[in-house]
């Protein structure tokens, strides 16, 4: 899996764009949903990527009728408010201690320069941040000099494995137990599936295959 220079890798391009599609939604989200614009992205992006039959049906990406207040409103409820099987946007609920997950994830943001904004008020299991760690990491492996290349797959299995995965497993599970929207459904059901070829590809254990 390479890109041209100064292209975005496919995987680069999935990540950043689920990173977006999980923070909190606005009427330009709801607009993009309406209009078809998501689901054609995931499918631009997906067609790239060679993933075989494994992945969910996208029908619930778009287009379809709804409001701006629709998806903010779902957001809060599956996320931030536990009125069932609890569905949190952040990787470390899943670990045997979440302190020392969120210390691990620090210490390898902190290896390759980034550093958390404390304006953002994001905490760096937050699943958007991890996101957009994987898309960095990912395009330096993609395009970083080849002596840096294998740290930064190391450093994208280990957050895969150890991080997102859990999370997403954990998730797709319990997203139609909460009734959940079908568009938030469909999103972390492809992200799950990704993440598990993903890690096949990197020869850690999964499900799928991209390579």
């Amino acid at each position: 899996m390479s890109a041209e220079p100064g292209e975005t890798p496919p995987l680069a391009d999935f990540y950043g764009l689920l990173g977006e599609l999980l923070s909190f939604p606005g009427p330009d989200l709801a607009r993009a949903v309406q209009s078809g614009d998501v689901r054609g992205a995931v499918e631009h992006i997906l067609g790239h990527l060679p993933l075989g039959d494994a992945l969910a049906p996208l029908d619930a990406l778009g287009p379809m009728d709804l409001e701006p207040q629709d998806l903010e409103s779902e957001y809060i409820r599956i996320f931030d408010v536990p009125d069932g099987p609890p569905t949190p946007l952040y990787t470390g609920v899943y670990a045997s201690r979440r302190r020392d997950a969120m210390e691990e994830l620090l210490r390898i943001y902190r290896h390759f320069g980034l550093t958390i904004e404390s304006s953002a008020h994001d905490l760096p299991d937050f699943v958007p941040t991890v996101l957009e760690f994987l898309r960095f990491l990912t395009f330096g492996q993609d395009a970083g000099e080849p002596a840096a290349r294998p740290a930064f797959e190391s450093a994208r299995a280990d957050i895969l494995e150890r991080h997102l995965r859990p999370w997403a497993e954990q998730t797709a599970k319990r997203m139609a137990e909460r009734s959940a929207h079908p568009f938030y459904q469909s999103i972390v059901i492809v992200l799950n599936d990704v993440v598990g070829a993903d890690l096949v590809a990197l020869g850690r254990a999964g499900a799928g295959h991209l390579g």
